[in-house]
């Protein structure tokens, strides 16, 4: 069901390092992407990726993880063994379409978890950098990389107290992620 595959859904920060995907898993994944919806059907969204030791390596060093956290996952080597890398392809669409990044990662990590993948999605990396690594033409802006691996941690969903958004961790290391209620999202109209 669509719920569960949702709530379960979750940004992962610590993974089972001795679990490998294939190149071909990988692109499975990255193939549901062609059947999304996109912005006047211009498709300007292309893909790297990452899924053997050497280049997860590389691209590790680059990343910025948890914001809000102080300790930063992962914990103890419990690092990602893939990455997907979405750029925009400014030749195709001169500014990048961020409407199409979020569509495409959104399938990417629901597609990742439906064969028990987890997922992260980060911003925050050094573009650059990533670009050099990857080898990435001038025209494929680096937007947005999500890192994949075997869940190796606990996450629990709580309503927002006090109106703090922010995820933390508790001594166990449990993540907790506070999420707004139904009644806070839905727009109540008067008659």
């Amino acid at each position: 069901m669509l719920y569960d595959l949702i709530y379960k859904t979750r940004s992962y920060r610590n993974f089972k390092s001795s679990v490998k995907y294939s190149k071909e898993q990988i692109e499975d994944i990255i193939n549901l992407c062609r059947f999304t919806p996109s912005t006047a059907n211009k498709q300007s969204v292309k893909f790297a990726f990452a899924c053997d030791d050497e280049l997860c390596g590389k691209v590790f060093p680059l990343l910025h993880w948890a914001g809000y956290l102080s300790e930063k996952p992962p914990y103890n080597g419990n690092v990602p063994t893939a990455y997907i890398l979405l750029c925009c392809d400014l030749n195709i669409a001169e500014n990048p379409i961020e409407i199409d990044v979020g569509i495409c990662a959104q399938t990417i990590v629901l597609g990742a978890m439906e064969q028990g993948i987890g997922a992260c999605m980060i911003g925050s990396f050094d573009k650059k950098k990533m670009s050099n690594l990857f080898g990435l033409s001038d025209n494929l802006y680096p937007r947005l990389i999500i890192a994949l691996g075997e869940p190796n941690e606990k996450i629990v969903i709580t309503d927002i107290k006090d109106g703090d958004i922010k995820y933390y961790r508790d001594e166990d290391k449990t993540h907790y992620v506070p999420k707004r209620t139904l009644e806070e999202l839905i727009i109540k109209h008067n008659k």
